[in-house]
């Protein structure tokens, strides 16, 4: 089969924007794009236009690849294939490019999340050799949270030194949009301090108000606090707003959600971190 493979940043935004929507209308995970939403996902996802690609077969475009790199780890953003083209192996061929360009950009390994009932692309990445690492739960919680917290504004740089304090002192091993060198990219977002009712600092929180959401890109302790204490405070903060606290895509051996699950979560998707290993 003839196929070709062109970089985003030789196609139009508009161009994109559209294969895109045609591609991840009738996936499980489905997804739309405005050029405004589009190009924000660049920025702070920090994809690369140089290094992603579209693939061509057969004068058309087939399927597309957004892949992301830091220091010697690589991400597949998103990978799609128009329905037309499906169960002709332009799958295969696109990781094969990914997989080359990953390579040729000294990365070591490289991530992509699956939902947990998309069976089908799970088995196809296990194909490949990708292997299961652990589950990233997205989950809201009813559950009306401790009052009296509240917010107080501050900046991405003394969040982000706390968001880096959490990993050490908690020990976590956030997913790749937790990683707080992702943080500094973000727009649309309040970066606060959590507060208890005596106006002492006990954590900080990354959110906005999303569809009438409280949603949450980070939040964790600081000092002597807990996960808990802060998941509390948050929860009774959006509750006061009139928003569900919405968490995205945690891990499941975070603490973010280890402590959540006192409070009843609700799980509204499930997904597969996946690895391959580059030898």
């Amino acid at each position: 089969m003839d196929n070709l493979f062109h970089k985003l940043e030789d196609l139009s935004k508009v161009e994109l924007v559209n294969l895109l929507n045609s591609i991840f209308s009738d996936y499980v995970l489905r997804m739309h794009w405005t050029l405004e939403s589009f190009e924000r996902d660049v920025r702070e996802n920090n994809i690369s236009l140089s290094e992603s690609f579209v693939m061509e077969v057969k004068g058309e475009y087939a399927g597309v690849v957004l892949l992301s790199f830091r220091g010697k780890r690589a991400k597949i953003d998103l990978m799609g294939v128009l329905s037309s083209f499906r169960r002709e192996g332009i799958g295969f061929r696109m990781v094969d490019e990914a997989l080359k360009i990953a390579k040729w950009n000294g990365c070591e390994q490289i991530v992509l999340e699956v939902p947990e009932k998309d069976s089908t692309a799970i088995a196809f990445y296990e194909k490949y050799g990708f292997r299961h690492k652990r589950n990233l739960i997205t989950f809201f919680i009813k559950r009306p949270g401790t009052k009296g917290f509240s917010l107080k504004k501050s900046d991405s740089s003394r969040i982000i030194e706390c968001a880096l304090s959490a990993i050490s002192n908690f020990k976590r091993n956030p997913e790749w949009e937790r990683e707080p060198s992702s943080f500094s990219h973000l727009e649309q977002y309040n970066f606060d301090f959590v507060e208890n009712p005596e106006g002492k600092e006990r954590g900080y929180c990354i959110w906005q108000e999303k569809d009438s959401l409280f949603y949450v890109r980070d939040a964790g302790p600081v000092k002597s606090s807990s996960y808990r204490e802060i998941i509390g405070g948050l929860c009774g903060i959006a509750k006061d707003k009139g928003l569900t606290p919405l968490f995205p895509t945690v891990p499941d051996d975070d603490p973010l959600f280890l402590e959540a699950t006192e409070l009843d979560p609700q799980v509204l998707l499930k997904q597969s971190e996946m690895i391959y290993k580059i030898h």
